[in-house]
Protein backbone atom coordinates (compact mmCIF):
# COMPACT_ATOMS: atom_id res chain seq x y z
CA UNK A 1 0.00 0.00 0.00
CA UNK A 2 1.38 3.27 -0.97
CA UNK A 3 1.18 5.68 1.50
CA UNK A 4 -0.66 9.42 -0.05
CA UNK A 5 2.06 12.40 -0.48
CA UNK A 6 -0.36 14.49 2.08
CA UNK A 7 0.32 12.06 4.80
CA UNK A 8 4.29 11.49 4.36
CA UNK A 9 4.31 15.29 4.18
CA UNK A 10 2.03 15.44 7.63
CA UNK A 11 4.02 13.00 9.35
CA UNK A 12 7.38 14.76 8.09
CA UNK A 13 6.03 18.07 9.85
CA UNK A 14 5.53 16.14 13.01
CA UNK A 15 8.96 15.18 12.78
CA UNK A 16 9.98 18.33 12.40
CA UNK A 17 8.10 20.12 15.93
CA UNK A 18 9.89 16.86 17.35
CA UNK A 19 13.18 16.81 15.98
CA UNK A 20 14.71 19.67 13.58
CA UNK A 21 17.60 17.56 13.85
CA UNK A 22 16.15 14.17 13.27
CA UNK A 23 14.06 15.78 10.37
CA UNK A 24 17.41 17.19 8.52
CA UNK A 25 18.78 13.26 9.28
CA UNK A 26 15.92 12.04 7.40
CA UNK A 27 16.24 15.22 4.51
CA UNK A 28 19.72 14.45 3.99
CA UNK A 29 19.23 10.93 4.01
CA UNK A 30 16.35 10.88 1.18
CA UNK A 31 18.85 13.57 -0.95
CA UNK A 32 22.22 11.72 -0.93
CA UNK A 33 21.92 8.17 0.80
CA UNK A 34 24.74 8.65 3.50
CA UNK A 35 23.88 9.87 6.99
CA UNK A 36 24.13 13.44 8.04
CA UNK A 37 27.93 14.07 9.77
CA UNK A 38 26.57 16.54 12.35
CA UNK A 39 29.59 15.49 15.06
CA UNK A 40 32.56 16.69 12.52
CA UNK A 41 30.74 18.30 9.43
CA UNK A 42 33.13 18.57 6.50
CA UNK A 43 30.87 19.42 2.93
CA UNK A 44 29.40 22.33 2.22
CA UNK A 45 25.84 20.79 2.59
CA UNK A 46 26.83 19.59 6.39
CA UNK A 47 28.64 22.67 7.43
CA UNK A 48 25.43 24.88 6.05
CA UNK A 49 23.24 21.95 8.08
CA UNK A 50 25.40 22.46 11.61
CA UNK A 51 24.30 26.27 11.39
CA UNK A 52 21.14 25.67 10.03
CA UNK A 53 20.23 24.12 13.32
CA UNK A 54 22.85 25.16 16.19
CA UNK A 55 23.98 28.80 14.91
CA UNK A 56 21.76 31.51 16.45
CA UNK A 57 18.44 31.61 14.88
CA UNK A 58 16.71 34.85 16.68
CA UNK A 59 19.77 36.50 15.13
CA UNK A 60 18.97 34.96 11.80
CA UNK A 61 15.79 35.33 11.86
CA UNK A 62 16.28 39.32 11.86
CA UNK A 63 16.84 38.96 7.95
CA UNK A 64 15.49 36.25 6.98
CA UNK A 65 11.87 38.42 7.94
CA UNK A 66 11.21 40.14 4.40
CA UNK A 67 9.82 42.80 6.56
CA UNK A 68 12.83 43.47 9.03
CA UNK A 69 15.41 42.86 5.83
CA UNK A 70 13.63 45.80 4.43
CA UNK A 71 14.13 47.73 7.26
CA UNK A 72 17.80 46.46 7.82
CA UNK A 73 18.71 47.78 4.21
CA UNK A 74 17.81 51.02 5.54
CA UNK A 75 19.35 51.45 8.52
CA UNK A 76 22.64 50.64 7.12
CA UNK A 77 21.80 53.01 4.17
CA UNK A 78 21.14 50.87 1.00
CA UNK A 79 17.66 51.65 0.83
CA UNK A 80 18.35 52.78 -2.98
CA UNK A 81 19.09 49.25 -3.49
CA UNK A 82 15.10 47.85 -2.57
CA UNK A 83 12.24 47.74 -4.77
CA UNK A 84 9.81 50.73 -4.29
CA UNK A 85 7.54 49.90 -1.63
CA UNK A 86 3.43 50.55 -1.82
CA UNK A 87 2.93 48.90 1.10
CA UNK A 88 3.23 46.12 3.87
CA UNK A 89 -0.32 44.67 4.99
CA UNK A 90 -0.89 42.43 8.28
CA UNK A 91 -4.19 41.23 6.59
CA UNK A 92 -5.52 40.07 2.88
CA UNK A 93 -8.26 42.33 3.39
CA UNK A 94 -6.72 45.37 3.83
CA UNK A 95 -5.11 45.42 0.49
CA UNK A 96 -7.21 47.21 -2.44
CA UNK A 97 -6.39 46.11 -5.58
CA UNK A 98 -8.32 48.46 -7.32
CA UNK A 99 -5.65 50.75 -5.95
CA UNK A 100 -2.28 49.51 -6.91
CA UNK A 101 -0.55 49.83 -10.47
CA UNK A 102 -0.89 48.19 -13.40
CA UNK A 103 2.08 45.77 -12.26
CA UNK A 104 3.16 45.09 -8.87
CA UNK A 105 4.89 42.06 -6.78
CA UNK A 106 2.98 40.59 -3.90
CA UNK A 107 5.38 38.23 -1.64
CA UNK A 108 5.31 37.07 1.90
CA UNK A 109 7.48 38.12 4.76
CA UNK A 110 8.00 34.64 6.06
CA UNK A 111 9.20 32.49 3.39
CA UNK A 112 10.61 31.86 -0.20
CA UNK A 113 8.61 31.18 -3.13
CA UNK A 114 5.44 32.67 -1.78
CA UNK A 115 5.42 35.05 -4.90
CA UNK A 116 2.55 36.57 -6.96
CA UNK A 117 4.09 38.62 -9.79
CA UNK A 118 1.27 40.42 -11.24
CA UNK A 119 2.29 42.06 -14.89
CA UNK A 120 -1.50 43.20 -15.98
CA UNK A 121 -3.62 43.68 -13.13
CA UNK A 122 -6.68 43.96 -15.95
CA UNK A 123 -5.94 40.06 -15.97
CA UNK A 124 -5.45 39.52 -13.07
CA UNK A 125 -8.67 37.23 -11.16
CA UNK A 126 -8.86 39.00 -7.71
CA UNK A 127 -10.07 36.36 -5.45
CA UNK A 128 -8.15 33.47 -7.07
CA UNK A 129 -5.23 35.66 -6.12
CA UNK A 130 -6.78 36.34 -2.41
CA UNK A 131 -7.02 32.47 -2.47
CA UNK A 132 -3.85 32.02 -2.83
CA UNK A 133 -2.67 34.65 -0.06
CA UNK A 134 -4.34 33.09 2.01
CA UNK A 135 -2.79 29.84 1.37
CA UNK A 136 0.83 30.90 2.12
CA UNK A 137 0.09 33.22 4.43
CA UNK A 138 -1.22 30.12 6.31
CA UNK A 139 2.38 28.07 5.85
CA UNK A 140 4.56 27.38 8.42
CA UNK A 141 7.63 27.32 6.05
CA UNK A 142 10.31 26.47 8.95
CA UNK A 143 8.55 23.15 8.58
CA UNK A 144 9.07 21.93 4.93
CA UNK A 145 12.63 21.77 5.30
CA UNK A 146 13.03 22.08 9.38
CA UNK A 147 14.57 25.63 9.16
CA UNK A 148 14.04 27.17 12.12
CA UNK A 149 15.34 30.45 11.52
CA UNK A 150 11.67 30.72 9.32
CA UNK A 151 9.57 30.18 12.46
CA UNK A 152 7.84 32.53 14.51
CA UNK A 153 7.90 35.34 11.75
CA UNK A 154 4.88 37.45 11.69
CA UNK A 155 3.26 36.75 8.44
CA UNK A 156 2.65 39.40 6.34
CA UNK A 157 2.00 40.67 2.73
CA UNK A 158 5.14 43.08 0.66
CA UNK A 159 3.92 45.10 -2.08
CA UNK A 160 6.42 46.26 -4.20
CA UNK A 161 6.61 47.60 -7.81
CA UNK A 162 7.60 44.80 -10.24
CA UNK A 163 11.07 45.86 -11.54
CA UNK A 164 11.58 45.10 -14.84
CA UNK A 165 13.54 45.66 -17.93
CA UNK A 166 13.17 48.01 -20.51
CA UNK A 167 14.43 46.03 -23.24
CA UNK A 168 12.11 43.31 -22.26
CA UNK A 169 15.21 41.36 -21.52
CA UNK A 170 15.49 38.84 -18.58
CA UNK A 171 16.50 39.97 -15.02
CA UNK A 172 19.89 38.77 -14.33
CA UNK A 173 20.50 37.71 -11.12
CA UNK A 174 23.10 37.10 -9.05
CA UNK A 175 23.44 35.19 -5.88
CA UNK A 176 26.61 35.67 -4.13
CA UNK A 177 27.97 32.67 -1.29
CA UNK A 178 30.32 34.53 1.59
CA UNK A 179 32.39 32.78 4.40
CA UNK A 180 33.37 35.09 7.01
CA UNK A 181 32.07 37.79 5.29
CA UNK A 182 34.17 37.51 2.29
CA UNK A 183 32.37 36.94 -1.20
CA UNK A 184 33.78 33.87 -2.76
CA UNK A 185 31.14 32.48 -5.06
CA UNK A 186 28.95 33.86 -7.52
CA UNK A 187 26.05 31.80 -8.48
CA UNK A 188 23.94 32.68 -11.58
CA UNK A 189 21.89 31.15 -14.26
CA UNK A 190 22.32 32.61 -17.56
CA UNK A 191 19.80 32.57 -20.69
CA UNK A 192 16.60 31.36 -18.71
CA UNK A 193 13.93 29.73 -19.99
CA UNK A 194 16.17 28.52 -23.16
CA UNK A 195 18.04 26.19 -24.95
CA UNK A 196 20.79 27.52 -23.39
CA UNK A 197 19.97 27.80 -19.58
CA UNK A 198 23.03 26.88 -17.40
CA UNK A 199 23.43 27.80 -13.89
CA UNK A 200 27.28 28.44 -12.93
CA UNK A 201 29.32 29.26 -9.90
CA UNK A 202 32.05 31.82 -10.73
CA UNK A 203 34.69 33.20 -8.81
CA UNK A 204 34.50 36.98 -7.78
CA UNK A 205 36.98 37.70 -10.78
CA UNK A 206 34.81 36.14 -12.98
CA UNK A 207 36.22 32.90 -13.90
CA UNK A 208 33.74 29.92 -14.27
CA UNK A 209 34.91 27.34 -11.10
CA UNK A 210 33.55 24.29 -12.54
CA UNK A 211 32.19 23.13 -9.24
CA UNK A 212 28.41 22.46 -10.35
CA UNK A 213 28.64 18.47 -12.46
CA UNK A 214 27.26 20.23 -15.09
CA UNK A 215 29.59 21.72 -17.46
CA UNK A 216 28.59 24.28 -20.03
CA UNK A 217 30.83 26.19 -22.72
CA UNK A 218 30.96 29.71 -20.99
CA UNK A 219 32.10 33.13 -22.42
CA UNK A 220 33.17 34.89 -19.15
CA UNK A 221 33.92 38.02 -21.37
CA UNK A 222 30.68 37.98 -22.41
CA UNK A 223 28.72 37.67 -19.27
CA UNK A 224 30.59 39.68 -16.95
CA UNK A 225 28.68 42.65 -15.54
CA UNK A 226 29.49 46.10 -15.16
CA UNK A 227 28.35 46.30 -11.75
CA UNK A 228 30.66 43.88 -10.73
CA UNK A 229 32.63 46.04 -8.48
CA UNK A 230 29.75 47.12 -6.58
CA UNK A 231 28.22 43.85 -6.30
CA UNK A 232 30.65 42.65 -4.77
CA UNK A 233 31.13 45.67 -2.69
CA UNK A 234 27.55 45.58 -1.23
CA UNK A 235 27.67 41.51 -0.38
CA UNK A 236 30.82 42.06 1.51
CA UNK A 237 29.53 44.54 3.83
CA UNK A 238 25.59 42.93 3.99
CA UNK A 239 27.81 39.59 5.00
CA UNK A 240 29.88 41.08 7.51
CA UNK A 241 28.10 40.43 10.49
CA UNK A 242 27.45 36.45 9.25
CA UNK A 243 28.93 32.96 9.41
CA UNK A 244 27.78 32.23 5.98
CA UNK A 245 25.35 34.08 4.03
CA UNK A 246 24.25 34.31 0.61
CA UNK A 247 23.70 37.65 -1.09
CA UNK A 248 20.84 37.48 -3.18
CA UNK A 249 21.14 40.45 -5.93
CA UNK A 250 19.93 41.74 -9.31
CA UNK A 251 20.70 44.01 -11.98
CA UNK A 252 17.95 45.78 -13.68
CA UNK A 253 18.92 48.06 -16.60
CA UNK A 254 22.23 48.16 -14.76
CA UNK A 255 20.83 49.40 -11.64
CA UNK A 256 21.55 46.76 -8.57
CA UNK A 257 18.64 45.74 -6.58
CA UNK A 258 18.83 43.87 -3.14
CA UNK A 259 16.19 40.23 -3.07
CA UNK A 260 17.42 38.51 -0.03
CA UNK A 261 19.46 37.11 2.99
CA UNK A 262 19.36 33.34 2.31
CA UNK A 263 21.36 31.04 5.03
CA UNK A 264 20.37 27.89 4.03
CA UNK A 265 20.56 27.66 0.20
CA UNK A 266 18.67 24.60 -1.56
CA UNK A 267 17.88 23.81 1.82
CA UNK A 268 21.38 22.63 2.37
CA UNK A 269 20.46 20.06 0.09
CA UNK A 270 22.51 21.19 -2.96
CA UNK A 271 23.48 17.29 -5.19
CA UNK A 272 24.63 19.57 -8.42
CA UNK A 273 28.26 20.53 -6.51
CA UNK A 274 30.78 17.64 -7.10
CA UNK A 275 31.66 15.17 -3.86
CA UNK A 276 35.58 17.34 -4.03
CA UNK A 277 34.58 20.10 -4.42
CA UNK A 278 31.88 20.21 -1.97
CA UNK A 279 34.71 19.52 0.55
CA UNK A 280 36.55 22.45 -0.45
CA UNK A 281 33.89 24.71 -0.17
CA UNK A 282 33.24 23.09 3.64
CA UNK A 283 36.66 24.04 4.06
CA UNK A 284 35.74 27.92 3.96
CA UNK A 285 33.97 27.66 6.90
CA UNK A 286 35.15 27.55 10.07
CA UNK A 287 32.93 26.03 12.87
CA UNK A 288 35.52 25.77 15.59
CA UNK A 289 34.08 29.60 17.13
CA UNK A 290 30.57 28.42 16.61
CA UNK A 291 31.17 25.36 18.28
CA UNK A 292 32.70 26.88 21.38
CA UNK A 293 29.43 28.38 21.67
CA UNK A 294 27.26 25.53 21.24
CA UNK A 295 28.70 22.59 22.58
CA UNK A 296 26.89 19.86 20.93
CA UNK A 297 26.61 15.90 21.67
CA UNK A 298 24.74 14.23 18.71
CA UNK A 299 23.50 10.85 18.82
CA UNK A 300 24.25 8.53 15.56
CA UNK A 301 21.21 8.77 13.15
CA UNK A 302 19.40 5.43 12.72
CA UNK A 303 18.31 6.54 9.17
Amino acid sequence: MQIPLHAKRYAFTQVVKLSPIAASKLLYWNKFISRLNLENPKTINEKLMWLKLFEDVEFKRRFTDKVKAREYMITVGYNYLLPPLIGIFDEIEDIIFEQLPRKFVLKCSHGEGMTIVCENKREMDYRETRQHLAEMMATDYSLKYAEPHYASIIPRIIVERLIESSTGDDVQEYNIHCFHGVPKIIESTFDRFTSKEQTLMLTPDWFNTNYLKKKHPFDEAKARPAQLDELLAIAKKLSKPFTYVRIDLKVVDEKVYFNNFTFTPDACLNNQIQEDDSLKLGQWLDLDIEKSRHPVTVARSKY
